[in-house]
Formats: structure tokens, sequence, C-alpha cells
């Protein structure tokens, strides 16, 4: 106020010409700079934000550098037909024709480089149709692009630089193209090349110094969180930290498993903390029951795991990542229902064979007699070109017959329709017990005997045998049955009392708790279940395995998905965290194009198979596929394969239907 006193005395005064024209002047000067000041800054604020959204929109495709986790996040995808989980992937295409220019894509959106080829006019000039592309630019020496993939496991916080398996790329054009991405990346000091295919594998066999190589076995061994079945379930989360007892099991449980079981009784729901063998019976049961199920080293430290153990919730696998919530009582019996068989189950039975059948005069329509077991093994011999290790079957009446003696299913009816023993599993449990005990005590018929025991002697009186259980309830479209009964081996020179004693308990086993409770929740009548026995010798392997006839990540790369471990481990039993070679076979590029995704635990990174057997197995393994998935009528897509090799055969020990989930783009 004091300043404001100061001036009230003075009064405004007339300026004088000269004044008013220099007052003009530098008022226009003053507005021409503000215009100018204006519009120059609207000028540039318009052309940064052009230049930001050319970058933008060329991230939003691609980018020639990513020199910062942002960008790497724009570009990346979590592909849902990875082989391994928690992987990100930035497609890559380096251009041999404009100076090996970097192109990094977005794999969110274009899921294959020919896709994005195309849509870029810099590329697309000589584009032929997708095989053409194909064959040219993985295969040929004189292709103009050179594609591949830079992978993060994120589980084990591994950078990758992958080339697909069908890839011919030259080991001194890998290690070009390596350096090259290596220099347009903020994280190239991390990353490492990885071999996937046998091919690619000789084709650095000199170059190792000149890039970092990291093996299929480094890769896998970070896994930390491994999906099977992949699938939403809802059920009560039980921890089971130690041996799991399989009478204790129920369908409305999710079982988070220390240990892995030779099996696992129909359930809600498997989270293993030991890694899986991912065609072993637990994953195959999963599979075929469309049981959720996946692995988690840890699981039973897991917080969220312990904070709703006991507690209904819903649990979904995906090929990325698991989620696992608390659940509503009616979401979940509504999901329940949903699982739920519609319909009972008659299986085909026949009573009228009685006499030992020769493997090789056993056709597929025999199941009812022979088993699906033999009826399919002897299908599959009858492809040609595919060795097994024949035999001879007991039919089924001969089970039917010593049950119905030992007086073991005499009250079978009553046990069935009794309100009490179909809501008590201890009840269920017990009277199973004293079935099995009754078959096992019964005499067999003397004359059956001696015609089993004089057949083996005729035939290989030195070899081992083994007597496979086959059921007409089990290895069927829709019900696969899995490792439910019981195969006996004896050894070479058996008594006929050894020979009584392992009959015996393959019939037995046609009543153990895990297999009644699996026909029970398939509805499968019970009264019309029989056992057949299938007599083989039995022979040394140097490596047992499982395959699957079609690619079950992905629809898009059609293959066959091989698992095979050495003597001493179990491809199919409870492996823990002992790993199997696990190869993809690719067969839609014309040629067999082999990825490695493990190598066994057991071999020290040395390959199981040879290439040459490997290409042998997949072949056959076509052929299987071709015979057998027509007869399915859409109830299974592919077949699973279990074989085994010596020291010069590949032989083929089981055939059956089995249904992928494979996932699409």
């Amino acid at each position: 106020m004091g300043c404001m006193k100061r001036y009230t005395h003075l009064q405004p005064q007339t300026p004088t010409p000269c004044t008013a024209r220099f007052t003009r002047v530098l008022v226009a000067l003053c507005a021409f700079v503000c215009v100018l000041a204006v519009f120059g800054g609207d000028c540039g604020l318009r052309l940064a934000r052009a230049q930001t959204k050319r970058s933008r929109a060329s991230v939003k495709h691609y980018a020639h550098t990513i020199r910062d986790s942002t960008t790497w996040d724009k570009l990346a995808a979590r592909p849902k037909w990875a082989t391994q989980a928690r992987t990100e992937v930035v497609k890559f295409l380096v251009d041999t024709t404009q100076n090996h220019r970097v192109w990094l894509i977005n794999t969110r959106r274009f899921e294959n480089h020919y896709e994005f080829v195309r849509t870029r006019s810099a590329l697309s000039n000589t584009v032929p149709s997708l095989r053409a592309f194909n064959d040219r630019e993985y295969t040929s020496p004189n292709r103009r692009f050179e594609m591949g993939s830079i992978i993060h496991y994120e589980d084990s916080d591994l950078w990758t630089v992958e080339l697909a398996a069908c890839d011919t790329l030259s080991g001194e054009r890998i290690v070009r193209l390596f350096h090259r991405l290596k220099r347009a990346l903020w994280i190239g000091d991390q990353l490492k090349f990885r071999p996937c295919s046998p091919l690619q594998i000789a084709n650095l066999a000199k170059y190792g110094e000149q890039l970092p190589i990291i093996s299929t076995d480094e890769v896998f061994r970070g896994v930390r969180y491994q999906p099977l079945t992949v699938g939403v379930s809802y059920g009560y989360l039980r921890l089971v930290d130690g041996e799991l007892e399989a009478s204790s099991v129920r369908p409305d449980q999710i079982l988070v498993l220390r240990d892995l079981p030779a099996e696992v009784p129909l359930c809600a729901g498997v989270i293993s903390q030991p890694l899986q063998a991912p065609l072993g019976h637990i994953a195959i049961l999963c599979a075929n029951r469309g049981t959720p199920n996946m692995a988690l080293k840890g699981a039973l430290a897991n917080d969220r795991l312990r904070q709703l153990d006991g507690r209904l919730v819903r649990l979904e696998v995906q090929v990325q990542e698991y989620l696992v919530s608390a659940a509503r009582l009616s979401d979940a019996k509504k999901d329940w229902q949903r699982r739920a068989p519609p319909r009972p189950r008659l299986p085909k039975l026949n009573r009228r064979v009685v006499d030992l059948a020769d493997l090789s005069a056993v056709a597929l329509e025999d199941a009812d007699y022979a088993g699906a077991k033999a009826a399919q093994l002897a299908e599959v011999g009858r492809i040609g070109g595919i060795t097994t290790p024949g035999g001879f079957v007991v039919p089924i009446a001969r089970y039917l017959g010593h049950a119905h003696a030992s007086g073991a299913l005499q009250n079978l009816d009553e046990k069935l329709a009794d309100e009490e023993f179909g809501g008590s599993l201890p009840l269920r449990t017990a009277w199973l017990a004293s079935v099995r005990e009754r078959i096992e005590a019964h005499p067999i018929d003397f004359r059956l005997l001696s015609a089993v025991h004089d057949r083996i002697k005729e035939a290989a009186p030195e070899s081992r045998w083994i007597l496979r259980s086959s059921t007409n309830a089990e290895d069927l479209a829709g019900f696969s049955g899995a490792g439910l009964y019981r195969s006996v081996r004896i050894n070479a020179g058996a008594s006929r009392a050894e020979l009584a004693q392992a009959m015996r308990k393959v019939w037995a086993s046609v009543w153990l708790p895990g297999a009644f409770e699996e026909r029970q929740w398939y509805r499968i009548d019970h009264k019309r279940v029989g056992m057949a026995i299938l007599v083989q010798p039995f022979l040394d392997a140097v490596a047992t395995g499982v395959a699957i006839t079609a690619n079950p990540f992905t629809e898009i790369r059609p293959g066959v998905y091989i698992n095979t471990q050495a003597v001493g481990g179990s491809v199919t039993g409870a492996a823990g965290d002992e790993i199997p070679e696990q190869l993809l076979v690719y067969d839609f590029m014309g040629d067999l194009d082999i990825e490695i995704i493990s190598r066994s635990s057991r071999t020290n990174g040395e390959p199981l198979l040879a290439e040459p057997m490997v290409r042998d197995l997949a072949q056959q393994l076509r052929k299987i596929h071709n015979h057998f998935v027509p007869t399915y009528r859409n109830r299974g897509n592919a077949v699973d394969v279990e074989f085994l090799t010596t020291a010069t055969q590949l032989i083929i020990l089981q055939a059956r239907p089995h249904k992928t989930h494979p996932q699409t783009p």
C-alpha cells in the first residue's frame, strides 16, 4: 500500500508525436515476436509430436534396436504354444540385401516371419507363397533373410538366440548373425546362442569360441513352472507333505504333492513339487481325463498355496502361468457337473473264445476277448515295416471263469447297489482287497496253466517273459486307463507255481482301488470288465520311450513328440526331477526336422536316440497315426505309443488313443 500512496499524485501526460511513433513500432515488434514464438512453438510441438508418432508407429510393428526393457515389453510375446513356460519371445529378421539390417518384430502382432514380411513394403517386393518362402528362407544358402527368435527364459533369467529346428544356416553365418543381434540389444552381453537341432550343433562344432553357446540341458535346468495339462478346475486344495495314500483321494480335491506317486487317483487337479515325465502315466492320465496338471518347484513352501490349504479353490493351468484363487461352491458344483460323464459305457465282452491266441492271429475288432492292449498291438504289427515283440493272448473268458470259481465277485451286484458302499471309500477299499485276495488264492485250472507254461517253454525257454494286462476297459477312445492295471515279469525257466502266481496277480489287478474308482467315475459297467493276459518275451532295452503322434503344443507346426529315458530310469512312471530326452520331430516342411527340447538327465547331454533311429521312429509313428486316428471317430486325435530300443532294433510295445489339446494362435 505504501508504494501506491507514493504515486497517487502523478497525472497522465500527453505523449509527443515522436514518442507515439516509437511506441507503435515497439508494440508491432513485440506482437511479431509473440506471433513468431506462438507459431514457431506450435510448429516445433507438431514436429515433435509427428516424430513421436512415427516412433510409436514403428515400435508398434518393429524396431531396429532394443535399447531398454520398455521397448522389449512392447515387442515381446508370451506364446501360447511355447514348449517351455514363462518365456518371452521377440522374433527377428535380418535382410541380407539391405546391408544386413536388423528388424525386431512385434511378436504379439505378427506370430510368424512371413506375415510380417508381407506387411512391409521394404521387404515384401519378392515374397512368394508361404511354402515357397519357408523352403527358401529356412533352407537355401541363397536366402534373403536370416530369421529366428530372441527368447527370455524368465525362471532362470536366460537370454538366447534360437533358430527354427528346420533352419540349415551355416555355422559361419550363425556367428555373424549372433553378433549383429548382440549389438542391437541392450542385454547383448547376456545373450547366448542355443542350437535346437542336431544339424545346428554340428554346424557350430568348430565355432565354440566365437560365440557363447548354451545347451538345451542348461536351459531346461532352470524350469520352475511346468504346465502339463492346461485347463480350469475347482476343488479343495490339499497339501500332501509325504507319501500319498491313494485311498484318501477324492474327485473334488486338488492335490499339491511333495513326491510323485506311481499313479494318481481321479482328482480335480494336480500340482507336483517335482517336475514330471511329460508323457508319464500321471501326465497321460490327467491329459485324457482333462484334469489340470502342473509342476511347481517349491510348491509346498509357496505362501499362496499354504494360505489356501483345505479351502475350495479355482485352479487355472495356463501355458505360460498358473492362477489359483478362492472359489464359490456354486461355481464349483457347475464345474463338477460339467466334468461328469453324460452316459454309462458298456465294454464289449466275448465269453466264447477260450483258446490261447497267437498275437499275429488277433485283429483290432478282437478287443472283446483279447483286450484293447493286445488287439491294438496286433493291429500295429499288420501295418508293415514295424516290429513288435509278438507273443500270445490268454483270453478274457479264462479270467471270468477263474474269478467266478473263486467266489470273489458273488456279491458284486449287492455292493454296487448299496448306497453306504457307494458313499464310503474305506468300505470300497476293504472290499476290493478281499476280492483280490480271493482271486490270488484260488488255484488256476491245471490244463490252462500247463498250456501257457508249455507255450512259453516252446517259444523261448531261455528268455524272461512279461505277462501284460489287457482289459476291455482301457486303451479306449475317451478312456485311457493308463497305469491302472498290473503287468508282471517272470524269470526264464519259471515253474508252473511261479507262472500261476503271476497270472493271478494280473487278473486281480482288475480290482485295484484306482482302477475301480476310475471306472466308477466314467460310469463303466464293472460287471462287463474282463482281463486278458498278453504274454510276451521280455526284451533287454537300451532305452524306453513314449511318443504322441501329434504336436501337443500347437496345431500350426505338425509333428510327433518323443520322450525317451535310459534303462534304470522310467519315462512312464514317477520320475521326480529326472528329465527324459524330449524331441519334437516336425514333418510339415517335407523333410523331418528334429527340435531338441531336453536331453536325458542320465546321459550327461549325450543323445539317447541316434538321429537315424529318431527319423525311423518318426516315420513309424506317422504310419501308426494314419492307420488308427480315422477309427477314433473324433474321440482321439493322436496315438499314444510306447516303444523300446535294443542294441539293434526299435520295438513298438503299445498303441492307444490319445486326445491332445494343442494351443492355437
